[in-house]
């Protein structure tokens, strides 16, 4: 037990006034005059060893009586384990999960409304001198900022739902950082509907000296279907040609899924509908299957019709399909197999370089680099190299003839492959294509079942520890084997463009190699970002100026931060995108969309169950925290309990009451009556 105002025990010294004064009238006596004797058979009489007992019956009631009224004052409390009052102001930090799933309704109605008030009525219980401060899941510097009451509940009131999603974890850590250096007593409350996902404590973040409540809201058991992610089955994009769009799918229920729907749209109309199946608490991928009539942008949305919970119902992507490929051919003077593909090929650009004077600042500009029959690469170009396949880029490589190592030695060590010294001895032909790799992908209407190959006079020998060899030799060799790097491929093949090597530069086969290979590099953006990435998107664009950007749906606009990394446009909206949907990138000073970039909400909430009320308590009664859920109106007397202890100054008025009561009826009905005779 503690005492909120222990100076006012000083007062309990007066207790001895009544006590001198009692004992003072203990020694007076009182006298009876009688006119006659016989009148004292009729005078009841009273010992003095009762009236002794009555006057001290009497001073201990007044005694208690001010004994209680002096601790009502100091007001007493009794305090939990460990529980330490300090005094003065406190500092006080509110968590109000304010994400996507508190959305959903519970007993109160919105989840975040409850939250809301349960976080006015912290506010209101605590003293006027007290600070306050909140911490969101849209990590609002400003709000992490100590304030009084009235602006904290105005802060309360302008609260929305924020896109953003943080494990639990992360914003208690960041509540105790706002607190650990605040003086006087720190509490922290936590106000959420627990999700299971959400609260995988690896350790307690919040300090121990921090007395910490945790405040539960009950939200309602929800079916749930959620679109999760998309992807591209082929990075090679083409008009009139089809395109496979990989759709992810959950199933957020008890029971099994079937024959449900998912849409596809383009540009607002229907492009596609497919079916799936998937078990309970399970997920499916499903392949839907398109074609674009042009090139250019193009707003895609997937959908799922008739869900109860909207929040990860719709995924916004965006596709872009080049209409100009760029290539550029750094080789001898004398090449002529690649200028033939490209150079008169509508839809291509074509440029070609000396090996001996390259233009490096170029090569932001090109889909595709070729290089052949180079002697000795340097490690500048190297450098280059790495720097463009990591961007998004790929390089078509073909060895020198008549080199060692094909004149590949140093780029082989860079890139983590082998090449051998001298060429290998055939003949041999090629005995086999990868028909799904994205460079053969679509090129044969039916699978040819005896396919005239390549044959190869001699080779080099490569030889990697990743990537893909689309095309092999009857060794089991590599013939064309795809490297990726970063966002970007490296093509290196086994044979230099010369006829002494092989027949591949005049084979079929040579020109839909060389042309997929400069559309690998057409779909380098993601599909879609996420409204609380707080990384670089990449646009694809070159940097121009660091102003007169601005990213705009039909509601709201936003600048984002120009970033110009190696003369690319990129672009940081450090998470602070507040609603899913396409985004158009304008320039302000020329009032055009240069880019479509599409955002979606975290689906990190798709499963809606929450910690069971055992759950619950168990997480709370594990790292020692105070837990409520109960509703708004009784907070404020937990809360009381909690920052103060137990308050038992009304019990020490009704216990002095209760003393003045006996106080009067000891003087009223306490008699010691003994009956004289004569």
């Amino acid at each position: 037990m503690a005492w909120l105002y222990p100076s006012f025990l000083w007062a309990l010294f007066v207790l001895a006034i009544p006590i001198v004064i009692h004992l003072f009238n203990f020694r007076r006596y009182k006298k009876i005059l009688f006119p006659n004797l016989r009148m004292l058979q009729q005078i009841d009489h009273q010992t003095k060893s009762g009236n002794k007992i009555k006057k001290y019956l009497i001073l201990a009631a007044r005694l208690l009586a001010f004994t209680f009224l002096v601790f009502a004052f100091a007001q007493p409390v009794l305090l939990r384990d460990k529980q330490v009052l300090k005094g003065g102001k406190k500092h006080i930090s509110i968590l109000i999960d304010n994400s996507l799933s508190m959305n959903l309704n519970g007993d109160e109605g919105p989840l975040l409304e409850a939250a809301k008030n349960r976080a006015r009525a912290i506010v209101n219980a605590s003293g006027n001198g007290d600070e306050f401060n909140l911490v969101t899941a849209n990590m609002d510097a400003t709000l992490l900022h100590f304030s009084g009451k009235q602006a904290t509940l105005e802060h309360i009131d302008q609260l929305q739902i924020s896109p953003n999603t943080y494990p639990l974890q992360n914003l208690l850590a960041l509540q105790n950082s706002s607190l650990m250096s605040q003086p006087g007593d720190k509490l922290a409350f936590c106000i959420s509907d627990f999700q299971q996902k959400n609260v995988q404590l690896s350790s307690m973040p919040i300090d121990s000296n921090i007395q910490q409540t945790w405040i539960r809201i009950p939200s309602e058991t929800r079916d749930n279907l959620s679109i999760d992610s998309c992807f591209l089955r082929s990075p090679i994009l083409q008009t009139a040609q089809p395109i496979t769009l990989v759709a992810r799918v959950s199933n957020y229920t008890p029971n099994a899924i079937e024959g449900s729907t998912l849409e596809l749209y383009v540009d607002g109309k229907p492009k596609g509908v497919a079916s799936f199946n998937i078990p309970a608490w399970s997920s499916a991928t499903q392949d839907l299957i398109f074609t674009l009539e042009s090139g250019g942008k193009h707003r895609c949305e997937l959908r799922l019709p008739g869900d109860n919970i909207a929040l990860d119902d719709v995924l916004y992507f965006s596709l872009r399909l080049n209409q100009q490929y760029r290539v550029a051919n750094i080789c001898a003077d004398n090449e002529r197999y690649i200028r033939n593909v490209f150079s008169d090929n509508p839809g291509f650009t074509y440029k070609q370089e000396n090996s001996g004077s390259i233009n490096f600042s170029d090569f932001k500009n090109r889909d595709l680099l070729v290089l052949q029959g180079i002697g000795d690469i340097q490690s500048g170009l190297i450098s280059e190299l790495r720097k463009f396949t990591q961007n998004g880029g790929t390089v078509l490589l073909f060895p020198a003839a008549g080199l060692p190592f094909g004149g590949l030695q140093n780029l082989s060590a860079a890139f983590g492959f082998s090449i051998s010294e001298q060429p290998q001895q055939g003949p041999v032909r090629v005995s086999s294509i990868d028909l799904e790799h994205p460079v053969f992908k679509h090129i044969f209407e039916n699978k040819p079942s005896k396919p005239d190959l390549p044959v190869v006079s001699q080779y080099f020998a490569l030889r990697f520890s990743s990537g893909i060899p689309f095309m092999r030799l009857a060794t089991t060799g590599a013939f064309m084997h795809d490297l990726p790097l970063g966002r970007g491929h490296m093509i290196v093949s086994a044979v230099p463009l010369d006829p002494a090597y092989s027949n591949f530069q005049n084979h079929a086969l040579f020109v839909p190699v060389a042309l997929r290979s400069a559309m690998l590099a057409s779909y380098r953006n993601p599909l879609y970002y996420d409204c609380s990435d707080a990384g670089d998107i990449y646009t694809g664009l070159p940097f121009e100026s660091e102003s007169g950007l601005q990213l705009q749906d039909r509601k709201t606009s936003f600048i984002p931060e120009v970033i110009n990394k190696d003369g690319e446009l990129f672009l940081n909206t450090n998470g602070e995108i507040s609603q899913a949907g396409h985004y158009s990138l304008l320039n302000k000073r020329a009032d055009t969309a240069i880019a479509d970039l599409s955002f979606n909400s975290s689906r990190s909430e798709s499963d809606t169950r929450t910690l069971s009320e055992a759950a619950f308590k168990t997480l709370c009664e594990r790292y020692g925290i105070e837990s409520y859920e109960g509703p708004s109106e009784k907070l404020a007397s937990e809360l009381g309990k909690v920052q103060k202890g137990t308050v038992l100054w009304k019990w020490c008025i009704l216990f002095s009451l209760l003393c003045l009561l006996i106080e009067i009826l000891l003087i009223r009905f306490f008699r010691n009556h003994v009956r004289l005779s004569a």
